[in-house]
């Protein structure tokens, strides 16, 4: 399929750069409402404890101070904070709701005990500190190994053993333990990775108003605005109608803005003083409260026939959900989904465990599961071309799925150009020259595959609602309300109604932002915003495209079907020169004086049935250090198949961002919890360690740009596969520099020199 397009595929810049820029941009923490009370919230210094009393007296006496609560003066009434309770599953409901809008009980060095509203922050502050509350000091366990062992106290009691729930691999099939019994090579590895901190600079903010009749209004950074709304509505018995989430400007992301967090607290606050309430957190607050990347640790066992056909595959999952199960019950059984279905393989089963333990829930991160899991895949892919004395590239290249196959979510794959990512990855990495050759300097290549989606369906509803207006000067405003937490969906939405409507992009301005005022939206994740509120777009614009030439027909005195769009003009297909401009159409349809006036518009609920999944491959090149253990990436190459680039200036960033943050994850970041005291030790920036702009290797990114059928303009996802596949590339590049291989993230230079003084040991 070959189409020529006058926007889309072109490098334009966003829209809100401007605005960004200047710092006009109004995040949450700038909104100031009249009467506004600043919110803060008492936060449990144990990681487990019976809260037998509190005393808020004190703190209710002090002068500036409107609120004091605790448990009792909220609903009790459970929610989920990952809103994953949900019926968007043909399912039904996905998981248990485990959380109350203050805690019954302390599970973690942070769990939000009470919260007070105040005229400022140092009577604020103060009150906090008045409040008494009386703990009795429970054991705790902040890994999902010690929680599981005999005798330790149930984090919550429905949880035996502390293991939330069980899940399977739902697309089994075959005979797995017949199939390695047929298979000439078996490789198991035991891999496990760690919590990763989404890092944005944002920090969690919500402001909370209720007007005289009781409607809410709630400003949140949320990227999930609906869901938002409706688990709200649940956690105070308020009909949806009653809520209005506001979404201002998203200071970062990555996947950290799914999760409920303050929002019902601010809310509680501003009902019990009748004014706007404000929470904004700390940089502390941050890195403890706000949930994490999932940390899983997992054995992978993969058979192989002598011809490197993989024959039977295995995984056994032991997923970290933290106090309460966040999106840890999705994220476990995605990691099946995304470990056991990304190669062809006859024979497949796994499991998976979703534990509680101590310390702050997990969610979601970019990727969701995949970089947890083809950490581990990815290597023993590896390990296995290595026995059968096969190239890892032409492992791949024999198992990867191709288009019509099931894809990893059962569905048929609509496209999948992964072979033309791995062989264009191959050639600008100097693969057949560099790899497995003992070069000077301890320089290694390595590389990783992955699948991803556009969209979850069948695992989750996929829906989003649209609306294109014609304004009299041509302009259109398109109403639509993905969530934007920095991924410049907004602009990629602008092009592809610009491409359809025949206008320029500039000439399409975004209404967005307010629950009250746009369509359903089920929000910005799974990398489905292109794809999803993308092909709303496009409906909507078709719908107001055949209005605009139905409405010009009659002033050119032809057929609709006889004209076209394009350069803001209306013009007969067979004679250009004859036509009219959009301006002087819709000018005319709003203001006819003969009765027939119309607004130009189109409106579309668009609900997704596939997912067309978008593939990567990953070459990283790398030195080792082997007196100190140090790793130097030297250049990082990611080759996407995100089908047709809406705008290529915008996935060459997201990759580029995406292998920024693959690096830290491979490297440098870790989230430590002490095990003695529970208490999160890398709580900031200094004491994380995030890659910044001078750690960055060279890097090439190669949009393989060939389109998909169902998406729109041909597009897929791309956002989360950026990601996916660059920590297992570098732990493949250190196998081939020094022969020793990394198991468990992140790879510090410790770890390095302690499998290097093994090896050397054998």
């Amino acid at each position: 399929m070959s189409q020529k397009f006058a926007i889309v595929g072109r490098r334009l810049a966003q829209a809100d750069t401007p605005i960004k820029a200047t710092g006009a941009a109004r995040y949450a923490a700038d909104i100031k409402l009249p009467r506004m009370l600043v919110g803060k919230v008492l936060r449990s210094p144990y990681p487990h404890a019976k809260i037998k009393r509190i005393d808020k007296s004190k703190a209710e006496n002090l002068p500036g101070v409107e609120a004091v609560i605790t448990l009792e003066d909220t609903p009790k009434i459970p929610y989920a904070s990952s809103f994953r309770d949900l019926p968007m599953a043909p399912s039904g409901s996905l998981q248990r709701s485990d959380e109350y809008i203050l805690a019954d009980k302390a599970r973690y060095v942070g769990d939000a005990v009470a919260a007070v509203a105040a005229v400022d922050e140092r009577v604020a502050e103060e009150a906090l500190r008045l409040i008494e509350v009386e703990y009795e000091e429970l054991p705790f366990a902040v890994h999902p190994r010690d929680a599981i062992k005999p005798g330790v106290p149930r984090i919550h009691d429905y949880a035996e053993n502390n293991i939330a729930v069980r899940v399977g691999y739902p697309l089994a099939e075959g005979d797995v333990e017949k199939g390695f019994q047929e298979s000439d090579v078996v490789v198991e590895e035991t891999f496990s990775v760690t919590k990763q901190v989404s890092g944005h600079l944002e920090t969690q903010t919500t402001i909370a108003s209720v007007d005289p009749t009781g409607k809410v209004t709630c400003y949140s950074p949320c990227q999930l605005p609906f869901p938002l709304r409706r688990e709200l509505a649940k956690a105070f018995n308020l009909p949806e109608g009653m809520i209005n989430v506001v979404s201002p400007f998203v200071g970062g992301s990555f996947g950290a803005r799914l999760s409920v967090y303050n929002e019902p607290i601010a809310i509680a606050l501003a009902m019990k003083t009748h004014r706007p309430v404000k929470i904004e957190y700390t940089m502390e607050e941050n890195f403890t409260c706000v949930h994490t990347r999932t940390a899983d640790e997992y054995t992978v066992k993969m058979g192989f026939k002598k011809d490197g056909t993989l024959h039977s595959m295995y995984m056994k999952v032991l997923t970290w959900s933290g106090a309460y199960l966040g999106r840890a019950q999705l994220a476990g059984a995605i990691t099946l989904v995304w470990g056991m279905g990304h190669y062809r393989c006859p024979n497949r089963a796994g499991e998976c465990e979703i534990v509680y333990c101590n310390t702050t829930p997990s969610a979601a991160m970019r990727g969701y599961g995949n970089p947890e899991v083809m950490w581990g895949v990815e290597q023993v892919v590896d390990m296995a071309a290595e026995k059968l004395g096969m190239n890892p590239l032409e492992l791949r290249l024999k198992n990867i799925r191709k288009t019509g196959e099931p894809s990893n979510f059962g569905l048929p794959i609509e496209s999948s150009y992964l072979e033309d990512c791995i062989k264009s990855g191959a050639v600008r990495m100097g693969w057949k020259e560099k790899w497995g050759k003992k070069r000077a300097g301890r320089r290694g290549v390595g590389m990783a595959t992955m699948t991803h989606c556009s969209g979850a369906y069948p695992l989750l509803m996929e829906h989003s609602g649209a609306i294109v207006k014609f304004n009299e000067d041509g302009s259109v405003n398109l109403t639509i309300n993905p969530g934007s937490p920095g991924t410049h969906i907004w602009g990629a939405l602008s092009q592809i109604a610009a491409e359809e409507l025949g206008v320029y992009p500039e000439d399409v301005h975004v209404v967005t932002g307010e629950t009250d005022k746009t369509l359903f939206d089920l929000g910005s994740h799974a990398s489905r915003s292109t794809y999803v509120a993308g092909n709303a777009v496009l409906e909507a614009s078709k719908e107001a495209r055949k209005q605009l030439l139905e409405r010009a027909a009659k002033m050119l005195d032809v057929s609709p079907e006889e004209l076209e769009v394009g350069d803001r003009r209306v013009y007969v297909r067979s004679a250009p020169e004859r036509g009219i401009s959009v301006t002087e159409v819709v000018r005319s349809a709003m203001w006819d004086l003969k009765g027939e006036c119309l607004n130009i518009a189109g409106k579309s609920s668009f609900a997704s049935r596939w997912t067309s999944p978008p593939t990567a491959a990953y070459f990283a090149e790398v030195e080792v250090d082997t007196e100190t253990g140090e790793v130097k990436v030297l250049k990082f190459i990611t080759a996407v198949d995100c089908g047709t680039a809406i705008n290529p200036m915008t996935v060459e960033g997201q990759c580029e961002g995406g292998i920024q943050q693959g690096i830290g994850y491979a490297l440098t970041e870790d989230f430590v919890v002490n095990r003695e005291t529970g208490v999160l030790e890398s709580d900031n920036f200094t004491t994380y360690k995030m890659l910044g702009t001078l750690d960055m290797p060279e890097t090439e990114i190669i949009i393989i740009n060939k389109p998909d059928p169902k998406g729109p303009f041909g597009a897929k996802g791309v956002g989360e596969p950026a990601t996916v596949g660059v920590a297992p590339a570098i732990a493949n590049a250190i196998y081939d520099a020094v022969g020793v291989r990394i198991t468990d993230l992140p790879i510090t230079p410790e770890k390095v020199l302690r499998a290097l003084k093994e090896k050397q040991s054998r």
